[in-house]
């Protein structure tokens, strides 16, 4: 249970220094993915004769998930600024719908009427977390938040999807091996966003590295417990006390620290969030 501890703590902190860290998201996140693979690469040196050898379905995997870890990070760091911890947590983690109807539909796993309706349910808390934006802000804040929250739930779920499709192509690769090339495949993504958009200068700030080594070291350590975590528990067990576990906290967090706003249609979303996690899981 420690390292379930572990990757709910270091999950959650990833969104408190996104919020407090008032530096440019992509800047930060880029330079982030950098301090992960130099750190990565110390702990375990990377394997280039494995990668090379694996068949063009688990490289293009690799490479697919690089664009997504960045481009979802990205907006994790939007939602936890615009909506706040909580939701952004809990956005995050309600995606764990999407490899369950994934596996239903497409591998034709075997799913449960309590998983299908966890989907249902979770669909609902999606959309009852965002009604104070239309009652408050109007239409357009409502497009603003919901397009970000959906964008994060939606690429939340390719990443598990994916992971889960592409699997069995990375036999070769040792399990700390695959996170640090999908970390080197978004960091250079992110580079190359910079240089296209003649913004390369502002990876040369100081402060930058700073919060980037911060955000960086705690993100490689969220994937280590994660490891762990799924290497000492039953997957199942673990998906569901380690997701409860960061909409809980993130929650808390939000309320208390930030003074996050509550309604009564937000804890109903949350509501519905969690006995979502518990129908799936």
């Amino acid at each position: 249970m420690w390292y379930v501890g572990g990757s709910i703590l270091t999950n959650v902190l990833l969104l408190v220094w996104l919020r407090v860290l008032r530096l440019p998201v992509t800047s930060l996140i880029t330079a982030n993915y950098f301090v992960c693979v130099v750190l990565a690469t110390f702990l375990a040196p990377p394997d280039l004769a494995a990668l090379t050898s694996l068949p063009v379905l688990g490289q293009v995997a690799l490479g697919v998930l690089g664009m997504l870890f960045i481009s979802v990070f990205v907006l994790t760091g939007l939602a936890a600024r615009q909506m706040g911890v909580g939701l952004a947590g809990m956005l995050a983690k309600l995606s764990v719908v999407w490899p369950v109807a994934f596996a239903a539909i497409i591998l034709r796993e075997p799913v449960s009427w309590t998983q299908v309706i966890g989907i249902v349910v979770g669909v609902a808390a999606i959309g009852v977390v965002h009604a104070p934006y239309l009652r408050s802000e109007g239409w357009k804040k409502l497009w603003q938040a919901s397009s970000i929250g959906l964008l994060l739930w939606l690429g939340n779920g390719l990443i598990d999807i994916i992971f889960k499709a592409a699997h069995p192509y990375w036999k070769e690769l040792s399990t700390l091996h695959v996170p640090l090339y999908i970390m080197a495949v978004a960091g250079l993504i992110g580079l190359l966003l910079h240089v296209a958009q003649a913004k390369g200068k502002k990876l040369f700030s100081l402060s930058l590295w700073k919060g980037a080594f911060v955000l960086g070291a705690t993100n490689l350590l969220s994937i280590f417990f994660y490891l762990r975590g799924l290497e000492a528990l039953p997957a199942v067990q673990f998906f569901l006390w380690n997701n409860l576990g960061i909409v809980l906290l993130s929650g808390m967090v939000g309320l208390l620290f930030f003074r996050e706003r509550f309604s009564w249609e937000v804890g109903v979303g949350y509501a519905l969030g969690l006995a979502a996690l518990l129908l799936v899981s």
